[in-house]
C-alpha cells in the first residue's frame, strides 16, 4: 500500500531527480522509491567494526603486524 509523505529536498537535488525521471520516462515518485529502496538494501556498517578499523588503519602509529602489512602490499587492488 502506498502512502503520501512530505519532505524537504535541496532545490538542485529535486531538479536533478525530476530531470532523471523525465529522461527515463517515469514518475518522480518511482525514481524516489527506487533510490530509497536501493539505499535501504545496502548493509550498514557495524559501528564497533568501523571503530576497530579506524583504530587499526588510521591512528598513528599504524598498528599492523609485519604479516598484515606484507599482505596489504601484496594485495591486488583490482580484485577489491
Amino acid at each position: 500500500m502506498k502512502r503520501k509523505v512530505g519532505t524537504l529536498l535541496e532545490e538542485d537535488v529535486l531538479r536533478k531527480a525530476k530531470r532523471r525521471a523525465v529522461d527515463e520516462g517515469r514518475p518522480l515518485s518511482g525514481l524516489i522509491q527506487d533510490a530509497l529502496e536501493s539505499y535501504l538494501s545496502t548493509r550498514t556498517v557495524d559501528p564497533a567494526k568501523r571503530d576497530a578499523a579506524y583504530q587499526l588503519y588510521c591512528e598513528y602509529p599504524m598498528k599492523l603486524t609485519s604479516a598484515q602489512f606484507k599482505a596489504v602490499l601484496e594485495e591486488d587492488a583490482w580484485d577489491l
